[in-house]
């Protein structure tokens, strides 16, 4: 037993984790489910002296240091609950198990009362980074038993990236399934905002933006500031990949010609998706939190895989024939700056909102200002905004909304914001949900009224008798209206 923490999977994840850690000082001992992978690893990296690889899982187990720590990283589901269970037959007393897949946070509650009751800890463990982030330090967000992460965080710790104030960007989120459900929001604020960077690019694309200008404008945005107080107001790893995904060209290597064309005009329009972004999305519908951009974002996903039912559709339907003029001004993309600004900021106010709802309803005990720190570096949604997102709640933790810290620009630039979103709508066919669902957001909450709903209330009392409530009297209420059927 001279092993200091074990990995299980060998895929991206896995591989460049082990690597990582190894790097950071520790024995680790590593087991896939062929042994041939494991073989080829233990080779590629054969200089790596304090990495150990076992064709076994009983050997696997027989390696680490008591308590036992292994971290898995398989495909989450049926493949998951397989290596648990196999840990589970080698594994003893106080050995710890951290999973570290995208689970949904109530099936991860459920493993954890399992494996408790044999008398092994979990920990629930989201990372966020992607093989870059693995091999250079990502994100981790463990949730589950604080005992258990105590005895396991000098790894992750070590492992983790660095935000600019040195603090590691893992921290334990709560109790339960706190872990997954922050990951579960980290993944449905990514599909919202990475969403938004592609609107952004379709609407300099309607503009007639020549692809080398396009690129010019977005890489401008890493360092423009936003206001006075906040330089470099959208640099984030988010706009880093757009740019690149402009830029880059058609290759051999990419299944197509090393022709000099760009990829982005041969690519499918169609994206897949793993399920987190709808789980977070039906768990803020089932505890009533309002989350359009997020929503969007998996509907945006869900679309976009219909296409032989869209192009049958624009067959039959004819009447949206794209406008003949693209002209566009520097006022225009200034304006386009400003939108994609206050739409991130308004899909990050819904996915901590969303955290704050679920973290009463369901006692994880997340500390929201330490959690947003550990966006701030190796995950996919590190950028400078989460900076000042950290502080906003740090000095103020019962802050009704995100929005609320973000109130000047807001008010000098949603007139930017609906300006464009306008004439995009007037005079392109460009599909912009999210940013539609952003702006509409900000208004509805930051609204003294909202008409439409006296309307609807209303109309409930006469069809259903379902009553309404008023503003100048406590208590519901129906009012006597006619037979209409």
């Amino acid at each position: 037993m001279t092993c200091d923490v074990g990995v299980v999977g060998l895929a991206v994840m896995g591989s460049n984790l082990a690597l990582n850690i190894a790097d950071k000082g520790f024995e680790v001992a590593v087991f896939n489910r062929t042994w041939a992978k494991t073989q080829k690893f233990l080779a590629d990296n054969a200089s790596y002296k304090n990495l150990k690889g076992f064709e076994t899982m009983k050997e696997f187990s027989a390696a680490l240091k008591k308590p036992r720590r292994a971290l898995i990283l398989v495909m989450a589901g049926k493949p998951t609950d397989e290596t648990i269970a196999g840990l589970c037959d080698v594994f003893e007393k106080d050995d710890i198990i951290v999973d570290t897949g995208n689970a949904h946070f109530r099936d991860q509650g459920k493993r954890a009362e399992a494996l408790e009751a044999k008398g092994l800890r979990f920990l629930g463990m989201g990372i966020s980074g992607g093989e870059e982030g693995a091999r250079k330090g990502p994100a981790f967000f463990p949730g589950g038993t604080l005992s258990v992460w105590n005895d396991i965080k000098d790894v992750v710790e070590a492992a983790s990236a660095k935000a600019i104030d040195g603090r590691p960007c893992a921290v334990m989120n709560g109790k339960g399934g706190a872990g997954s459900c922050v990951k579960m929001y980290h993944n449905a604020g990514e599909y919202a905002i990475l969403q938004i960077w592609g609107e952004v690019v379709a609407v300099l694309k309607s503009w007639g933006v020549p692809q080398p200008k396009m690129v010019e404008i977005l890489t401008s945005w890493k360092t423009k500031s936003g206001g006075a107080s906040h330089p470099n107001f959208l640099s984030s790893y988010m706009l880093d990949i757009t740019v690149e995904v402009v830029k880059m060209k058609d290759s051999v290597g990419a299944g197509g010609k090393d022709d000099g064309e760009v990829l982005l005009e041969r690519t499918m329009d169609k994206i897949g998706s793993k399920g987190t972004g709808l789980w977070s999305v039906q768990e803020a519908l089932g505890v009533g939190c309002p989350v359009p951009s997020l929503a969007e974002a998996v509907l945006a996903r869900q679309m976009s895989m219909q296409r032989d039912e869209r192009l049958a559709n624009a067959d039959r339907i004819a009447a949206f024939a794209p406008p003949t003029s693209t002209a566009y001004t520097d006022e225009d993309v200034e304006d386009l700056f400003w939108a994609a600004a206050l739409g991130i900021i308004a899909s990050y106010a819904q996915m901590f909102q969303c955290l704050r709802v679920l973290d009463k309803a369901e006692g994880f005990g997340i500390n929201l200002p330490a959690t947003i720190a550990t966006f701030r570096a190796g995950c996919i949604l590190q950028g400078y905004l989460l900076q000042p997102m950290t502080e906003a709640f740090e000095k103020d933790p019962d802050l009704t909304s995100l929005l609320v810290a973000f109130a000047p620009e807001i008010q000098a630039n949603f007139g930017r914001y609906k300006r464009v979103v306008g004439n995009i709508c007037k005079e392109s066919n460009c599909c912009i949900p999210v940013l539609l669902s952003s702006l509409n957001y900000i208004q509805t909450m930051t609204a003294t009224s909202i008409p439409s709903a006296q309307v609807t209330a209303l109309q409930r009392d006469v069809f259903g008798r379902h009553g309404f409530k008023r503003l100048d009297t406590e208590g519901d209420f129906n009012a006597q209206w006619p037979e209409l059927q």
